[in-house]
């Protein structure tokens, strides 16, 4: 009895053991692709700070843009208006920021929109409606700038404007809390950044906006953290309004300083002695410029130069300041090409 016993629980465990070995083996757990650690903050900064020091060129265009001049161009750099640049009248898709984010040669390309934090045009849906135009008029909304028909200048420390530009916490429109926001938008179409107009309009609104320089300044810092918790790596590149640059504070919030007209001044650039920005005007700029260059934040410079002698000069002096150039029309509505227009 017990032997047969024996035999018989010996049989069974062999049989099973059998079955084991001729059964299939068990498919093998693959862990879960692990998500990228979301970088610090100095690691972000440095990331931003390489890529965008690393553009050696750069070009400007706001309006009738083409996609395929665009990708043409030998720029590293490309500043664009994310939402009316286009010749097609439509705002950019995340598919054509990525393209352009290439050059023809599979190098790497800075892609940034145009973002005005000052003033408002009125052919941009986000901000205007008809009854903003009248008595509905949002507290923000002030008088048309007399030399740009169309723009209306802001109140720019109204929380109101602040929050239109930004959107809540989720990046989504405070008006509808369905669209994203100006800024959510750009970030949403893949662009490395923004290009921040109109900032100095901190010394226009002075009587509406007391203690509007240390305000501006809160407002880039509070524009670029707001960016920034949704992607680490998204830029801020600040144009004009460079006596900002004093405040330690601007220079940590951007990745890059613009400047526009720093020898050829505002509607000049014939190329005669006195259309240029007189000596003293170019070095206050270049002051203040330099505390960016010095923190390690790159310097694009353009001028608006209406003939080959005036963007000769530009680009020399401009290149001597250890800036990069670039030289197109004032509307900015075609992209000039060095050797072709400069």
């Amino acid at each position: 009895m017990a032997l047969g016993l024996a035999i018989a629980c010996a049989s069974g465990a062999l049989d099973a053991r059998t079955a084991e070995q001729t059964a299939a083996p068990a498919p093998v757990q693959t862990p879960r692709a692990a998500r990228p650690a979301r970088p610090s903050a100095a690691e972000a900064t440095a990331e931003r700070l390489k890529l965008v020091a690393a553009a050696k060129s750069w070009g400007y265009q706001l309006a009738n843009a083409k996609l395929e001049e665009l990708q043409r161009s030998p720029y590293d750099l490309l500043v664009v208006d994310g939402t009316t640049g286009l010749a097609s009248n439509r705002h950019f898709r995340r598919e054509e920021v990525r393209q352009l984010q290439r050059k023809l040669d599979g190098s790497r390309r800075v892609v940034v929109s145009y973002l005005s934090v000052g003033e408002a045009e009125d052919y941009r849906p986000d901000y205007f409606t008809k009854e903003y135009m009248s008595e509905d008029a949002p507290d923000w909304l002030m008088h048309e700038n007399p030399d740009w028909k169309g723009n209306r200048i802001i109140r720019f420390c109204s929380e109101g404007w602040q929050q239109t530009i930004l959107g809540d916490e989720n990046g989504l429109s405070v008006y509808n809390s369905i669209e994203l926001s100006p800024l959510h938008r750009l970030i949403d179409l893949g662009f490395d950044g923004v290009y921040l107009d109109r900032v100095d309009v901190y010394e226009e609104v002075g009587k509406v906006c007391p203690n509007a320089e240390a305000r501006m300044v809160d407002f880039v810092a509070r524009l670029a953290a707001h960016a920034r918790r949704r992607n680490p790596h998204f830029m801020v590149i600040l144009q004009n309004a460079e006596d900002l640059l004093k405040h330690p504070r601007m220079i940590e919030a951007i990745d890059a300083v613009a400047k526009e007209s720093l020898y050829h001044g505002w509607g000049n650039g014939d190329g005669n002695r006195q259309s240029m920005n007189s000596a003293s005007t170019s070095k206050w700029s270049i002051d203040r410029l330099n505390l960016a260059k010095k923190a390690g934040r790159p310097v694009f410079v353009v001028d608006y130069a209406k003939n080959r002698a005036a963007a000769d000069i530009s680009v020399r002096r401009i290149t001597e300041q250890g800036y990069v150039p670039y030289i197109g029309p004032k509307d900015l509505s075609r992209l000039w090409l060095p050797g072709a227009d400069f």
